[in-house]
């Protein structure tokens, strides 16, 4: 009975050394765009004991140099958080760690490696020291430019020899700045095109406005096309392409084509002239004709009346 109730005793003694480790609780992911801090909320908690000379920070031992050259942990080992006071037992202890993400930093995910180390028991400063990892995801997102690439007017008529201007414009829908590698017009067949000015970038939410001039003099009529494609990136040489085509009529001039048939003279036909002798003849034979017509007449009147004396009596 002594022997049994000894081995008790020393169970009861050596208890602490058997408690377990705080519970850690670290969230499986945290999101951070690039250019912002990402914040890691450790809770540590320990529910049999006490807990003493807290201290909480990221291995970066343990993440990858490539990684480390992109982001900035504050709180490391060597600047790690620490909680001198004791901590009793079920009171939760919330540390927080701070994570810098370079502005040019690509996308991806990068493991953190999250230590919290102490001792516990119920001695004073404790009586068994713990270590305890979790690891959380550093998801690092990128906002890619959005560059719109806008033709107010796409399709145009020109006669040779005129020049067409274009007007393009260049739209961030974004909410990060798109850098200008090129802005170029790629003519069809024998149209020049001057070489645009294109900004160096455009800011979130800006509009920037180039004009294309299109030279159409050694264009003979027909249709044409311009193709017009523009490159740009983001911070970190990402690039981003954006294109449309603008239509181009060159009309025929129409000349007037020389006559071959020779000039036609008309001269007008001169009026007659009234000639008073012509009057006076006609009236001469009018009345030559009325004396001639009377006499014949008055010749047939006598003929019939000396027949008719001759005639015997019936």
């Amino acid at each position: 009975m002594k022997v049994a109730l000894l081995v008790i005793l020393i169970l009861v003694l050596y208890a602490p050394l058997a408690y377990r480790d705080p519970y850690v609780t670290i969230p499986e992911q945290v999101e951070v765009r690039a250019g912002e801090t990402a914040h890691i909320e450790v809770t540590i908690k320990h529910v049999q004991t006490t807990m003493w000379s807290l201290k909480v920070y990221a291995d970066t031992d343990q993440i990858d140099s490539r990684f480390l050259e992109r982001i900035t942990i504050v709180q490391d080992e060597e600047n790690p958080l620490t909680f001198d006071d004791e901590i009793p037992s079920g009171e939760e202890v919330k540390a927080v760690i701070e994570v810098e993400v370079l502005e040019n930093s690509p996308a991806g995910e990068v493991r953190i490696p999250i230590i919290a180390a102490g001792a516990k028991g119920p001695c004073k400063k404790g009586c068994e020291p713990f270590l305890v990892q979790k690891s959380t995801i550093l998801a690092i997102i990128r906002q890619d430019p959005r560059l719109a690439l806008l033709l107010p007017e796409s399709s145009f008529q020109a006669y040779p020899g005129e020049n067409i201007t274009v007007e393009v414009q260049l739209r961030n829908y974004s909410g990060v700045t798109a850098y200008i590698d090129s802005l170029e017009a790629t003519p069809d067949k024998t149209l020049e095109i001057l070489k645009p000015s294109a900004p160096s970038n455009v800011a979130s939410g800006n509009t920037a406005s180039v004009v294309i001039t299109i030279i159409t003099k050694d264009a003979a009529p027909g249709n044409y096309l311009v193709q017009i494609k523009l490159v740009y990136r983001d911070q970190i040489q990402n690039k981003f392409t954006e294109s449309k085509t603008v239509y181009v009529t060159i009309l025929e001039k129409n000349e007037p084509t020389p006559s071959t048939t020779p000039p036609v003279t008309v001269n007008p036909t001169p009026p007659a002239s009234v000639n008073p002798h012509n009057e006076e003849e006609k009236y001469v034979y009018f009345m030559t004709g009325m004396v001639s017509g009377a006499g014949v007449l008055g010749v047939g009147v006598m003929v019939g009346l000396f027949l008719k004396k001759r005639r015997p009596a019936p």
